[in-house]
């Protein structure tokens, strides 16, 4: 009867017995005449190759720790060895004593690049300079973080140099704890491989042909969005997941994504190539490692001799398969389609978060609607935006908007304008070539509190888009370039953010270009220039509000599609402001007449909303809360002392008797203002 045959080795013991033998060879061989190193070990070659035979049955039987090693990782058979010999000297004292033997030196308890090769040579036969390029410097080992060079030998030959293994390898290979999934500091997120594909499968599949030949594919769009949805389709295609990494000033850390396993990485280096030239030297690092990567960059950027796609924007059939894909076909993907530009993890992300919120209402999370869908885009969208931009929450209704006919059906046309444009780029072949680019640019000019804020608000509801106020103290720059840069990123974050840009008080940014006289006119006039070129390629709204219309660079009034004026509302306009800004006519004073102050005082309707509060606040510190004559009175005396206009008792007439007491000039500039009612 014959004995079963003992287990085989594990991969950490295998190295334990490898370095305790190359130890002993390198002891007897002292004694010998030299050797050449890259011929191996001399000393008992039989067990050298016992052991070498014996490793190799070790890797064909898919331990878990070299299976991710080989696998997962992509390491070498050489390389996996490198990694586990640096866990045996971990592991056991016996194996760094033996390094030390072999590296000649007391002080170096780890192995060097020259040993581990020798020990390779002795035991598997793989050619000396092989085995050393996985050991030396910058090895594949080493750019993926699996081992660490010491500092401390900078006067040794980098085959000296001793390697350890890293810290966050340790406890997975000497307690046997192998990850599911690859540890990365990296924001990655896996997306599964869609059944259904956004952009033309003819495109999709020529660039997936490209891929696969190349190991790198640039994809080149205006919109981070149009290029991470190919990346996907691209990794659909292949029936992978797309793992997509998110963008940062600077591009990924090298050894993190060369990590990355499972699916296809697509990399986002948008605002890294804004900020700097295309990082050729990183490309080639990741395309030594992975065997296919995608890198989303911006439009203009210079990608040399690596094979590039330029992708347009999502055009509507575009967006309605993104829809379908995640929602299936029907009315709600239709209605999304027409009014979001998405990517599908734009998509699959609100859905989810609509799914949960039907959820916690008790409702069932498949019965998704288009306006839960939306919300949740919208609300994704917001907070995407940097601290350039405040976001304007707003339910405000045409409604409530009090300008004269023909401007109201201005700015109904606006909605109506965006709206179509999707059906005229698609279906007519209209506006693609047109001067005025793609977005829809808009100026209202007028005086202060005619409603120009307010009007932007109503568009943004009606067309369920956020709206986003530009903060100029943070975009405005001192420095060179500095503006430029803010601006860029803040037309790129409204293009995935769902939302209408608002540049209020539009004369600070675009002001008339001024002669030329140092180099800062020069630069204050790059600013300009560069706004202009932005605006044209925004594919969203615009909206510019300003006081002066006349301070705009007539420039820009040619490339806007609508200039619209907010006048002084007149009379009639006045009374409705008047009953819009007061608390319901049944908390009124019995016989309170608006009359007066709609003739006397020729006020904005932001000052009339302002009187409006302020006077519902004087009626509420009263004991019956009802709204009084005295309250308008004294509210409007405020709201006119803040803005500089006349508050003499002439000005009041008949409802100067209200007036708070103390002196008042013939011009009320030297009003004073007390406590009390009159």
């Amino acid at each position: 009867m014959t004995s079963a045959a003992p287990p085989p080795l594990s991969a950490l013991a295998l190295a334990r017995e490898l370095a305790l033998l190359g130890a002993e060879a390198a002891v007897v061989g002292r004694e010998a005449s030299p050797l050449d190193a890259t011929a191996g070990f001399a000393h008992a070659p039989e067990r050298f190759r016992d052991i070498g035979a014996r490793m190799r049955a070790c890797l064909s039987q898919q331990d878990p720790m070299t299976a991710r090693l080989r696998g997962r990782l992509g390491l070498s058979e050489a390389g996996t060895w490198l990694v586990v010999l640096a866990a045996a000297v971990e592991a056991y004292p016996e194996c760094a004593a033996a390094a030390s033997i072999l590296a000649e030196d007391e002080r170096v308890l780890l192995v060097t690049p020259a040993a581990f090769a020798k020990l390779l040579v002795s035991a598997q036969g793989v050619p000396f300079e092989r085995a050393l390029a996985e050991a030396i410097a910058g090895g594949p080992a080493e750019r993926m973080g699996l081992v660490e060079r010491l500092d401390t030998a900078a006067q040794k030959p980098l085959s000296q140099v001793p390697l350890r293994l890293a810290p966050a390898e340790a406890r997975r290979h000497l307690l046997g704890e192998v990850p599911e999934v690859e540890p990365t500091q990296l924001a990655v997120t896996r997306e599964p491989p869609s059944r259904v594909l956004g952009l033309p499968e003819a495109l999709v599949q020529n660039a997936r042909a490209i891929l696969d030949e190349s190991g790198v594919l640039c994809v080149r769009a205006a919109a981070s969005r149009t290029s991470r949805q190919l990346g996907i389709d691209l990794a659909s295609v292949a029936g992978e997941p797309a793992l997509l990494v998110a963008g940062a000033d600077d591009p990924p850390d090298a050894i993190e994504v060369a990590r990355l396993r499972g699916g296809l990485p697509v990399l986002d280096i948008h605002v890294a190539c804004q900020a700097r030239a295309f990082p050729e030297p990183w490309v080639r690092a990741i395309a030594g490692h992975l065997a296919a990567a995608v890198l989303l960059v911006p439009h203009n950027a210079h990608t040399g001799a690596w094979p590039t796609v330029d992708v347009p924007d999502l055009d509507l059939d575009a967006r309605r398969r993104v829809f379908e894909a995640e929602l299936g076909g029907g009315p709600v993907a239709a209605a999304l389609a027409n009014r979001f530009r998405a990517s599908l993890d734009e998509v699959r992300a609100a859905a989810r978060a609509a799914g949960t919120k039907k959820r916690l209402a008790g409702s069932d999370p498949a019965a998704l609607d288009a306006d839960g869908v939306a919300a949740e885009l919208l609300a994704q969208g917001a907070r995407k935006m940097g601290r350039l931009v405040t976001h304007i929450p707003s339910r405000a209704a045409f409604d409530d908007l009090v300008v004269s006919a023909p401007l109201r059906e201005a700015l109904l046309d606006i909605v109506s304008f965006h709206r179509a444009s999707p059906r005229v780029r698609a279906e007519m072949g209209l506006a693609s070539g047109s001067p005025l680019g793609r977005g829809l640019s808009c100026l209202f000019s007028g005086s202060p509190g005619t409603g120009k804020t307010f009007a932007a608000q109503c568009v943004a509801s009606a067309l369920g888009l956020n709206l986003y106020r530009i903060d100029l103290s943070q975009v405005v720059s001192k420095y060179i370039g500095e503006t430029e840069k803010a601006l860029s990123r803040v037309f790129d974050e409204a293009e995935a953010g769902h939302g209408i840009l608002l540049f209020d008080e539009a004369d600070a940014l675009f002001g008339k270009r001024s002669e030329v006289k140092d180099a800062h006119d020069r630069y204050a006039n790059v600013e300009v220039a560069y706004l202009l070129q932005r605006m044209e390629s925004f594919e969203g709204i615009s909206i510019l509000t300003t006081n002066l219309r006349s301070n705009i660079d007539t420039a820009f009034l040619r490339r806007l599609r609508f200039v619209l004026e907010f006048p002084m509302p007149d009379a009639s306009m006045r009374a409705s402001l008047w009953r819009r800004s007061l608390p319901s006519p049944e908390r009124w004073a019995e016989g309170l007449d608006l009359s007066p102050f709609v003739d006397r005082f020729a006020l904005a309707g932001g000052s009339i909303c302002n009187i409006g509060v302020s006077a519902a606040h004087l009626a509420a510190a009263d004991a019956d809360g009802v709204l009084r004559v005295e309250h308008l009175v004294r509210a409007t005396y405020r709201e006119l002392e803040k803005v500089g206009l006349a508050r003499s008792k002439d000005d009041f007439g008949p409802l100067a008797v209200h007036l708070p007491g103390g002196n008042q000039s013939a011009s009320g500039r030297t009003a004073t203002w007390t406590r009390g009612r009159a």
